[in-house]
């Protein structure tokens, strides 16, 4: 991950949304079969799993946010003519919020496995950066609550079943699962030698591991952590846009253990974001949701875990996509672009070859996909400032 553009990256937080009145029951639907199991192979792009759907005997791609609920296109919704039950307010992690209809979807098959009458979310998966995806919905929790689901991305396997007997899963590796009303998984993280929380496993989000403040305040009174990173600004795009800027911090603990199995000397970052496990958990092991037995199950892929820094070295800031634009979103304190005036807010036009001024679609897909930063040592920037002047700066990759 880790070139410019993914460490940024806006920890795409997809669809981590809900209802803000429950007039619409959103956990409606289920499967045609009573009995099922199914394999399906998944791409994995830039941190998102996708998940090929077949409706009315076409494929089109979804992706799979254990944080969400399931969402279709407004593209899709204008092509099968879902029935609208409804029209509701909803927020995203920032709690900016929107209003979308919600939809009666028909028949929605993971390979031999078809769901019907699913309530879904419309919107608009034509903007960036869900547009680079080339996606057309969103499965969420409350389509699988009555399943349970195996995500192998060594193998880029995605297996469900109505019961986890049917899923090769060991025993000891289980732990209790919560859900919240949309049934978003919650499972318990141990950080350090003190007690453990309940953190949201949300597989939209590409962070590895991000808590709340109100966390971090109770972690500091049994937990040595060590401050690395402190900035200021918003890199983190829900699905309505960039939250307010605001302080994000980065510490070092000793130790965090997730089902049993200890991972040493990781970097965890504070927001005002809900506490979270992002897809980035996928890289250390085989992670199994029962979401009807409420039970998870993690089965590690090496012992001892080492920490895998998602970022890797930095280049000091963080861009995010903005009413149309591509802007700074966060600047780390300190920092060789924070001596030399970058800002929140500051429009960035060009990086490298990269032309966002001129071709933002094309130009921040292909860099953001392609990683097409992760082994440039150097980059070189034109930006914006707040007053309008036009600004050209250098960027050696801190080591």
């Amino acid at each position: 991950m880790r070139s410019f553009l993914i460490f940024c990256l806006f920890c795409l937080v997809f669809f981590s949304c809900s209802l803000l009145r429950q007039r619409i029951e959103m956990n409606r639907g289920r499967a045609e079969r009573k009995v099922y199991h199914d394999t399906l192979a998944f791409d994995y792009l830039s941190d998102k799993l996708i998940l090929p759907v077949k409706i009315q005997g076409k494929t089109y791609r979804f992706i799979y946010d254990s944080g969400a609920l399931t969402v279709v296109s407004k593209a899709l919704y204008r092509q099968m003519d879902y029935p609208v039950i409804g029209t509701h307010h909803f927020y995203d992690v920032h709690r900016n919020t929107d209003t979308s209809r919600v939809v009666r979807t028909g028949q929605l098959s993971l390979g031999r496995v078809t769901f019907t009458g699913t309530p879904a979310l419309v919107y608009d998966l034509s903007k960036l950066p869900w547009s680079c995806f080339e996606v057309d919905g969103i499965i969420g929790s409350n389509m699988l609550r009555n399943s349970a689901i195996q995500i192998d991305l060594q193998d880029s396997l995605f297996i469900l079943a109505n019961e986890v007997e049917k899923l090769d899963v060991k025993q000891k590796a289980s732990y209790s699962m919560k859900h919240d009303h949309q049934y978003t998984p919650y499972f318990a993280v141990k950080f350090g030698h003190g007690p453990s929380h309940q953190v949201m496993f949300d597989s939209g989000s590409d962070v590895f591991i991000n808590i709340d403040r109100e966390l971090l305040a109770s972690l500091k009174e049994t937990v040595k952590l060590t401050r690395t990173k402190t900035g200021y600004g918003s890199h983190n795009m829900g699905v309505i846009g960039s939250g307010e800027k605001n302080r994000v911090y980065r510490f070092v603990l000793d130790s965090l253990t997730l089902a049993g199995n200890p991972i040493h000397q990781p970097e965890i970052e504070v927001t005002a974001n809900a506490s979270r496990i992002g897809s980035n958990l996928l890289r250390y092991g085989r992670v199994t949701l029962d979401y009807p037995g409420e039970r998870f199950y993690f089965e590690p892929a090496s012992s001892p875990l080492t920490y895998q820094d998602p970022e890797g070295s930095g280049l000091g800031f963080s861009p995010v996509v903005e009413q149309d634009t591509f802007r700074v979103g966060l600047v780390w304190q300190n920092s060789l672009v924070d001596s030399l005036g970058l800002e929140p807010g500051n429009r960035i036009l060009r990086i490298n070859q990269y032309n966002y001024a001129d071709s933002l679609q094309q130009s921040f897909c292909k860099s953001f996909l392609n990683n097409a930063f992760r082994s440039s040592k150097m980059i070189e920037m034109i930006y914006q400032d707040e007053q309008g002047n036009y600004k050209r700066i250098k960027i050696r990759r801190k080591k």
